[in-house]
């Protein structure tokens, strides 16, 4: 099933500009970062090469979903993959967006130590930053294989969502014509660790963020290491911002989105693919918030944006020559 021409060229559009706007931020992070920003850069580098390649994703995928009932599908716009290929592609963008969160955590943990446990950051110097990443990497992978062991369609989920494409499905439970209850245990449990990996990341988002600005705070009041406190504080909110974009747009959606097959809801339509609006321009606001916030980004932003006016060089005229020429 193809997609409507507007909404591909609003992905397109969403594509080139978070590609466009992350290779700025990574040439921003390469030539402008001070020292002060530690290995939080090799970081911030890596997140924003995860935008890039997040954006691939989901311009080759082009997700559409379909809830009715007690179910719900996702499928890809173009028919050129095979369906076990078409079926790994989905899970994988699926997961992506729970790595979206993961990175933001870890983001968090980072800003963490380095406002409140700064001894502790010689643990995370340098290359040791992707420490960090590990859990990233295995609790995405967890999700990755979840969905693929869960969303795995067949030809009950397709007959009972009424479509005969799909390469993630899943029907969590029915009722049967005598009106008992009959419950699909193994997607009941593969989306509950799908909430369960959310809700660890988004926990501790949470705490992080708080514990991180009661000290910034502390430390701004008592006037400690001005230069230092001023870059915690443009990095930390820089990153409340970062985080509080894909919330509104792309988490809370999504969330009660894929809580509305519990309920039973008859028919969703189109507003199941809200989501995917705010995907398609995440990455783009992601990088343009960082590029706005930090200081010494958003100087060098603006200046290469702003156009050059040619100086025109006044030489000196000694004074004897007007002395000579009035003689």
């Amino acid at each position: 099933m193809s997609m409507p021409p507007e909404i591909q060229a609003i992905q397109f559009t969403g594509f080139v500009l978070s590609v466009t706007f992350h290779i700025v931020l990574l040439f921003l992070i390469w030539t402008k970062a001070t020292k002060q920003f530690g290995s939080y850069k090799i970081l911030m580098a890596s997140f924003s090469i995860f935008s890039i390649f997040y954006a691939f994703v989901e311009i080759v995928t082009q997700p559409i979903m379909h809830i009715s009932g007690t179910g719900l599908m996702l499928y890809t716009s173009f028919s050129i993959f095979s369906k076990e290929f078409g079926h790994l592609l989905a899970a994988f963008y699926c997961s992506s967006f729970g790595l979206c969160v993961l990175f933001l955590s870890a983001h968090f943990f980072y800003r963490y130590t380095a406002v409140c446990s700064p001894r502790f950051l010689r643990m995370l110097d340098g290359l040791k930053v992707f420490r960090l990443l590990i859990p990233v990497v295995f609790l995405g992978l967890v999700m990755f294989l979840d969905i693929c062991w869960f969303g795995e369609p067949t030809d009950f989920k397709s007959e009972y969502l009424s479509f005969k494409v799909g390469q993630i499905a899943a029907v969590f439970y029915t009722h049967s014509p005598s009106g008992s209850l009959q419950i699909f245990w193994k997607e009941c449990i593969g989306m509950f660790i799908v909430w369960i990996i959310l809700f660890f990341s988004i926990s501790s988002i949470i705490y992080f963020a708080v514990s991180t600005f009661r000290t910034v705070y502390h430390h701004t009041k008592l006037r400690k290491s001005k230069k230092n406190c001023e870059i915690h504080r443009q990095l930390f909110h820089t990153l409340i911002v970062q985080s509080l974009i894909p919330t509104f747009i792309l988490f809370l959606p999504t969330g009660f989105l894929l809580t509305l097959p519990f309920f039973d809801v008859k028919e969703v339509g189109r507003i199941a693919n809200a989501p995917g609006f705010g995907a398609c321009f995440y990455p783009a606001l992601d990088a343009l918030t960082a590029i706005i916030m930090i200081k010494d980004f958003r100087h060098a932003f603006f200046c290469c944006c702003r156009p050059r006016i040619p100086r025109v060089r006044v030489s000196s005229i000694p004074e004897s020559m007007f002395t000579h020429l009035h003689s």
